[in-house]
């Protein structure tokens, strides 16, 4: 699942290049429609066709992408900060008549300080522009602005939304950079930054916004931080379709129970429960913008935004006693009201008046529990360990390298702390087997894509069983011992299906059409006639057809026994029973004798004898057989 977002000066055409690309006006307001001028987040998604899918690499199955469209005037920046932090894309536009502007600036900023994954730079409105030397201009000086930032290597792509030149191609870059990109993790720890609250008539609350680090299922118990409002997931929406279950990095409407419209709004975080607490204080990495018209003070008052909320608050500055424009050091963020973050949370400081943003940054400890002594060292050191990564991080991030890994393997890891291998084992982070760890992530990413195998297999082959053991764990390049638990665990949960060396959905049925049906009666029916001298195997399949016939042996309604020689299972079953009670009565018996018992030839006694053989039922001895003792 993706988000993509839009940026750039207002009346660049951000808007307009999302009904382009989607065909869904983001502007919901009136006052947007009248001004014709984005004020809110708006809204959309892109669909592609299973044919633009495979010209991009992406596998056939139906792909939306969420696209949040962010306001471009000044006075609307700090709605344009509620939608652009959860973003996997940035889709950043700049008009072919007029380059690169104010917010233009101010907007990659932002997008530099959020740390956006990847991007691309749509140069809009070419279609006004007849002159080659005037967009040559405009591209040099637009590589020029975002050289150093996160969009350095983004393309620029010339589009029209008016005439709809580039639009083709800027869907399928989409694609390309998206596929190019790492895909959102499952961390075990749902959470999703509210940026838009309403009510519908006979549903109650509903909060949207980007869900991260986890996923969501109708009927879950949440808690809305910071306020602590506890309720439940009455409902699931993604792009107007209902789901029993949200995946990270989707846009997603969170339908709540328990939970009144007045206890929701913007900036709220809904978490599963006891996953967050609300803080007051903030241990943060920042860097302060080249451009800052002045240092970054200590005591500074500033607009804090994280995920969706705004909230006020002093910097406190630790070892240094300012910040020069362009420097890097470490805050403490004193905020005025309880805010809901993670660490690694991504954050940007405004000033308040006259509004501009001024720099930005990571959170470290979102509860360090108390203001430091700003000149001490040991302040500046815990900062820069935390910084570098816990011990417990570092080794969370050496069993994702090799997941999964055997303990004893992990073991034998040089410079690895294990002392906090028990933590993330207890935190859910880190999954154990048996012998076997997986990150969370890595865990939830082997279902996913086990589940997935089987989906397509058996829409690949409806007629088939399920798909082999054997074969599923050699498309996932898993060991057994990796394996069969991750099978064990998907079918203890019901998920999927196993039936000896196969493996299913619960949902998958092997269904004949009438046609087919009718085929396999007629072919029942020359069993039946046959009895023992049944139709042989190439005449049964020539019958139904391969694929009928491989289903109705998968579903034990035929038992092969040879090459050859096939029985329906009830056939099969009195057949047997005859021979193993005239061995039981006879002793040692010759092929002769079964053929005469039979009525048969001598091509059926062999066959089933051979069978029996090969069932340790019967052991051969020269040319008799007798009965294989069992122990009961």
């Amino acid at each position: 699942m993706y988000v993509i977002g839009t940026a750039g000066h207002v009346d660049h055409g951000k808007s307009t290049l999302v009904e382009a690309l989607t065909g869904i006006d983001p502007d919901r307001l009136a006052e947007e429609k009248a001004r014709e001028m984005t004020i809110d987040l708006g809204f959309a998604w892109l669909k592609y066709t299973a044919a633009e899918l495979q010209m991009a690499g992406f596998p056939p199955h139906p792909l939306e992408i969420g696209v949040v469209d962010v306001p471009g005037h000044r006075d609307f920046i700090e709605n344009m900060l509620a939608g652009v932090g959860g973003i996997d894309l940035a889709l950043f536009v700049i008009a072919a008549d007029e380059g690169v502007m104010p917010q233009t600036r101010e907007h990659l900023a932002i997008l530099d300080l959020l740390a956006v994954k990847t991007g691309l730079i749509a140069l809009t409105k070419c279609d006004l522009i007849d002159d080659p030397d005037w967009l040559e201009l405009v591209h040099l000086e637009v590589s020029e602005a975002v050289a150093g930032t996160v969009l350095a290597d983004a393309p620029i792509l010339n589009v029209s939304a008016r005439s709809g030149e580039g639009i083709g191609e800027l869907r399928q870059a989409i694609l390309r950079r998206l596929g190019a990109a790492e895909p959102r993790l499952d961390l075990g720890r749902p959470r999703l930054a509210v940026d838009r609250v309403f009510t519908l008539p006979g549903f109650g609350a509903i909060a949207t916004g980007t869900l991260v680090d986890g996923r969501f299922q109708v009927g879950d118990p949440i808690e809305i931080q910071p306020q602590g409002v506890k309720g439940r997931i009455r409902g699931l929406q993604t792009h107007k379709q209902k789901l029993t279950a949200a995946l990270p990095g989707s846009r997603v409407a969170v339908n709540l129970t328990g939970v009144d419209r007045e206890q929701l709004a913007r900036g709220d975080v809904i978490a599963a429960p006891g996953q967050l607490r609300p803080t007051l204080l903030l241990d943060a990495q920042y860097r302060h913008l080249p451009d800052a018209d002045k240092p970054l003070r200590h005591h500074t008052a500033v607009k804090l935004f994280i995920g969706a909320a705004e909230r006020m608050a002093r910097v406190r500055l630790i070892g240094a006693r300012q910040l020069e424009p362009g420097a890097e050091g470490w805050i403490q963020l004193a905020v005025t009201e309880p805010v809901a973050a993670s660490r690694g949370d991504r954050f940007i400081l405004r000033r308040p008046s006259p509004g501009a943003t001024i720099g930005g940054g990571q959170i470290l400890d979102p509860h360090p529990g108390r203001r430091y002594r700003r000149f001490r060292p040991e302040s500046v050191e815990r900062l820069a360990t935390l910084a570098a990564g816990s011990p417990a991080e570092l080794l969370f991030q050496a069993i994702q390298r090799h997941e999964p890994i055997g303990l004893n393997q992990l073991k034998k890891q040089a410079d690895l702390d294990l002392d906090s291998l028990p933590e993330l084992l207890a935190e859910g982070q880190i999954v154990q087997l048996g012998e076997q760890l997986f990150t969370y992530p890595g865990w939830q990413k082997y279902n996913d894509r086990l589940l997935a195998l089987l989906a397509d297999h058996e829409a690949n082959f409806p007629l088939r069983a399920g798909m082999s053991r054997e074969a599923a764990r050699s498309q996932l390049k898993l060991t057994a011992a990796a394996f069969n638990p991750l099978v064990a665990a998907l079918a203890a949960d019901g998920r999927l299906v196993e039936e000896g060396a196969i493996l299913r959905t619960p949902d998958h049925a092997i269904r004949f059409t009438a046609e087919q049906e009718t085929a396999v009666n007629k072919l029942m029916a020359q069993f039946t006639q046959g009895g023992v001298n049944s139709p042989s195997v190439k005449e049964a399949r020539a019958a139904v057809g391969d694929d009928v016939y491989y289903a109705l042996v998968d579903l034990g309604r035929l038992q092969p026994i040879s090459p050859d020689v096939i029985y329906t299972q009830s056939d099969y079953a009195k057949i047997i029973a005859q021979i193993t009670a005239f061995m039981r009565e006879n002793g040692l018996t010759t092929t002769a004798q079964i053929r005469d018992l039979l009525q048969t030839s001598r091509k059926y006694a062999i066959a089933l004898l051979e069978h029996l053989d090969e069932q340790k039922i019967t052991r051969r001895l020269g040319d008799d057989r007798e009965l294989v003792q069992r122990n009961n």
